[in-house]
């Protein structure tokens, strides 16, 4: 990104406060601004150790911070807003000054009306900004081991107590300063206590120390393994629920995110790299380059190295510096060198020599106070330009491409609601149509045009023009285009696609009748029908079904699935329809199930007769029965720690599925009788981690149980492990997207031959096409073959395949379903098993970027196969189908997989 060649004369003020007496790089002093007010003690005086000698764990953290409040009270006010899954207790820090502090719920109501220019006129808002202070955030350790982050707080918070500097008065006077000081508890004592473990009387700078390597899954993620940062916008976990809630409440104008990166960078703030979302860029630019140039006015005058507006973009909108950009603040994410592999001291080599950690505190240090000076100075255009961003959003609402957007209800209830619930927590105002509308201009997301739709009474509408509009459009979207091929994340992830609702774009605002919402929808249940029925039936298309099969099964209850559609009682019944016949049943079923459907928001439907008008009986064979799941997940080295965490989020908190965690390296010793599903989650995404800890006798054992009736799935480097070329599970094969693993699959892959029967080598014989392809392959320019290397990855982009809805796995789905490929490996169609889902011809790509070279590869490829190897099945899945907790649209393939792996299996009984 070009940065601007001139200062304003603000900055260059500034720059002229922090820029007297220049000291010597490294030379750090804390305390250097003084004046502090006396009584305040400093960190090191209650914790032992100075800044950097040691890492400090949550309830020591939070003792400090407790006792700074109270010995500064007429500055600091400290709030509980949450809890983690562990238990430990979220706090914010608020700082200002004292007369602020008198009227902090006058500040909020004031900031909450310039947050909605519906509220006020421009000149009201102007005469607003001249009394109101600006509220400025700062999150830290949002990565559980980026631990310096955690420490730097403590050093701000001290000197936002203490200090009577001119620039802490500036700061304490112009604005709120809010500070969440360790956003991931459960992570940062994660790291702590391994860190505290493993050193000795010293810490040990060798990068080889055991110090200075976590044992998996490291203290990254939270409990569930979740990376927080990718959160905001979904907020399947509680940490970020209750961030989100507190955000709200103060509607910040400034929100820095502290990170730390590999240790052998330097220090990355802002300006961002491209792709930025256009929503955002043209008010946000100024001011990112606003701040940039005051950080490096304080890095300069210590010599500090840094770089700017590469690497990190504000494009995926559900991270710490995109997610408040598209609420108006100016977000930015801070990335200091070091991370869980820094320690307390890492020896880099020759050219950078050691990294302390208190180097790295310093260096946050810095850019905090220069990022709230920085408000300070400028607050009334911070403010100024916050109202305009908001107000700019309900214009684009009004004048855009896209006035409305539509979500139905059917036919999952649940899951729609859980979309609303997600739209709500954010702010973005969502109302639910009392009557049956019809609209214009409707565009659905097959990018299907239709003059005129009707949508039914219970329809869910968001309108764009309202505050919120920029976050609403970025998440409901179904794409948002790019020119560039560099991306820091996903660049799919429209919400209605990764949930599965059927939504509509309205080109033209249509006036509904209908109430606006401020939680989520209800969806009703309840056992309904005969008092005295044969069986209890309900219908496989809601994630309520799952969970209420789930407990049912844990129960010992006995549950079939039917096989084929059926019609009883003037209704009809699809394939997957569940079916709990009373004989098999112990007395208290009713009972219970009246408990269930209600608590699971599920219809069960009670009928006298197994006696059908059409389809099969209730006793067909084709009513199959489902064996309770005994499910094993593989953990641990070499397992990838994230996507096992979504698996274990999903099955443990989502549908309270019973399974055991199995370390990988323990496999071996495992009697896997004792299991009826065995999941191999992604590994490094491409089955090598599988082949250093799964032995041939060990494949040998899954096979053989496999055979008995077992159920194999593998997910992504799984899937690659089960395939013909590794432990041979299944007889399909696998290749890669990108040109350099595919190479080095073949190479593995070629028998050694001996070396006197080696073939003297031969030239390739290619077209004349192919040769200049070639040609000019090899000649490409070093900075061009980056780009080309990024064309070969497909980065999280949403891809919409065929599925066979008749098939058990694809029960309850209908004719397509939007999968998310992050470069994930390519699976070959099946040959004598079942291709449950696969890439169509064309036309398949639906949201997010894929070159046309990768596009080309995936015709009539494989995304879920199931095979089946003596009694048992194989089933392979290409990419994960549970995603960062919000990608809800494919959670019900794997849990078809478990609850229905063995049905249907060349219509043999079980």
């Amino acid at each position: 990104m070009k940065k601007a060649k001139t200062f304003s004369l603000g900055i260059a003020l500034f720059m002229v406060l922090i820029t007297t007496s220049p000291l010597l790089a490294r030379e750090i002093n804390f305390y250097e601004r003084g004046p502090y007010k006396p009584g305040i003690p400093r960190p090191e005086e209650m914790l032992g150790y100075a800044a950097g000698e040691n890492f400090t764990p949550h309830t020591e953290l939070v003792r400090y911070l407790l006792t700074l409040a109270e010995r500064a009270n007429e500055r600091l006010r400290i709030v509980p807003y949450g809890k983690t899954h562990e238990g430990r207790t979220l706090y914010l820090l608020i700082f200002s000054a004292a007369e602020n502090l008198a009227r902090l719920e006058e500040i909020k109501a004031e900031i909450r009306r310039l947050s909605d220019p519906r509220m006020l006129t421009l000149e009201q808002a102007t005469a607003l900004i001249e009394t109101t202070p600006a509220i400025a955030w700062l999150s830290y350790n949002v990565h559980g081991n980026e631990a310096s982050t955690a420490e730097a707080a403590l050093q701000v918070a001290y000197q936002l107590a203490a200090g009577e500097d001119e620039q802490t008065q500036l700061i304490l006077h112009n604005c709120v300063v809010i500070i969440d000081p360790l956003v991931n508890p459960d992570g940062h004592d994660r790291y702590v206590y391994f860190y505290r473990g493993q050193r000795g009387v010293e810490p040990n700078a060798d990068p080889n120390a055991v110090e200075h390597l976590e044992p998996w899954p490291g203290g990254r993620f939270n409990h569930y393994l979740f990376d927080l940062n990718r959160d905001w916008a979904w907020q399947s976990q509680p940490e970020s629920r209750a961030r989100i809630a507190a955000y709200r409440e103060w509607n910040p104008q400034l929100h820095v995110d502290y990170h730390e990166m590999s240790s052998e960078s330097t220090y990355f703030f802002f300006p961002p790299a491209e792709p930025i979302q256009e929503n955002i860029a043209a008010l946000l630019k100024p001011w990112w380059e606003r701040y940039g140039r005051a950080n490096a006015a304080a890095f300069d005058r210590y010599k500090v190295r840094y770089y700017s507006g590469e690497d990190y973009d504000v494009f995926y909108p559900a991270y710490g510096d995109s997610w408040p950009s598209l609420n108006g603040a100016v977000g930015m994410t801070y990335e200091q060198a070091g991370g869980g592999f820094g320690g307390l001291v890492v020896e880099l080599g020759e050219k950078r020599g050691r990294l302390t950690l208190r180097e790295r505190i310093w260096h946050h240090y810095l850019t905090s106070l220069a990022s709230l000076a920085t408000t300070g100075q400028y607050r009334r255009e911070r403010l100024r330009d916050y109202y305009e961003f908001r107000r700019r959003a309900i214009e684009a609402g009004r004048s855009g491409r896209v006035k409305q957007y539509v979500l139905l209800a059917e036919p999952d209830p649940e899951r729609t609601a859980r979309v609303v619930e997600i739209l709500l927590r954010q702010g973005i105002e969502v109302s639910r149509a009392q009557k049956l509308f019809v609209a214009e201009q409707v565009v659905d997301y097959t990018a299907q045009t239709q003059a005129r739709k009707e949508f039914p009474a219970g329809s869910y509408v968001v309108d764009l023009a309202q505050p919120a509009g920029f976050l609403a459009e970025a998440l409901l979207t179904q794409e948002i285009p790019v020119k560039t091929h560099f991306f820091y994340d996903v660049t799919g992830w429209s919400l209605p696609l990764a949930a599965g609702v059927e939504t509509y774009a309205l080109g033209k605002a249509v006036s509904v009748e209908s109430v606006s919402l401020s939680a989520r929808p209800e969806v009703p249940g309840g056992l309904i029908g005969s008092t005295t029925p044969t069986a209890y039936l309900f219908r496989w298309q809601s994630d309520g079904a799952a969970r209420l099969l789930a407990r049912l099964l844990a129960e010992d209850y006995k549950a079939y699935v039917a096989v084929k559609a059926f019609t009883l009682a003037g209704e009809k019944y699809a394939a997957g329809t569940i079916v709990l016949p009373v004989s098999d049943n112990p007395t208290g079923l009713a009972a219970r199930l009246a408990e269930l459907a209600v608590a699971e928001g599920v219809t069960v439907q009670a009928v006298e007769t197994q006696w059908t008008e059409e389809g099969i009986d209730l006793g067909s064979r084709r009513i199959e029965f489902l064996r309770k799941p005994k499910v094993a997940v593989v953990m641990d080295t070499p397992v990838n720690a994230s996507l096992y965490g979504a698996l274990w989020f999903l099955f443990d908190y989502q549908v309270r599925l019973p399974f055991t965690a199995l370390r990988a390296e323990e496999l071996s010793r495992v009697n896997l009788d004792d299991y009826n599903v065995l999941v191999l989650p992604p590994d490094s995404g491409d089955g090598r981690g599988y082949d250093r800890i799964i032995s041939k006798n060990l494949r040998e054992r899954i096979g053989s149980w496999i055979r008995g009736g077992g159920v194999l799935i593998g997910i992504k480097g799984g899937a690659v492990f089960a395939t013909r070329q590794k432990a041979g599970w299944a007889s399909l094969g696998y290749r890669y997207v990108r040109k350099r693993d595919e190479e080095r699959r073949l190479a593995e892959e070629r028998p050694p031959q001996p070396e006197a029967e080696a073939p003297p080598p031969q030239p390739r014989q290619l077209s004349k096409e192919r040769e200049a392809e070639e040609i000019k392959r090899k000649l490409l320019r070093w900075e061009e073959k980056e780009e080309v290397e990024r064309k070969e990855e497909i980065p999280g982009t949403i891809m919409r395949l065929k599925i066979d809805n008749s098939h058990p796995l694809g029960f309850g789905y209908g004719d397509a379903v939007y999968v998310l490929n992050n470069t994930s490996p390519i699976l070959e169609l099946s040959g004598g098993g079942d291709n449950v889902v696969s890439y169509p011809e064309k036309d398949f790509k639906a949201s997010g970027f894929l070159s046309e070279e990768n596009a080309a590869k995936l015709p009539h490829t494989a995304y879920l196969v199931r095979e089946g190897l003596g009694r048992g099945h194989v089933v392979l899945f290409a990419d994960t189908p549970v995603f960062r907790g919000f990608w809800d649209g494919t959670s019900r393939l794997l849990l078809n997989s478990i609850f229905f792996g063995q049905v249907g299996a060349s219509g043999r009984p079980n």
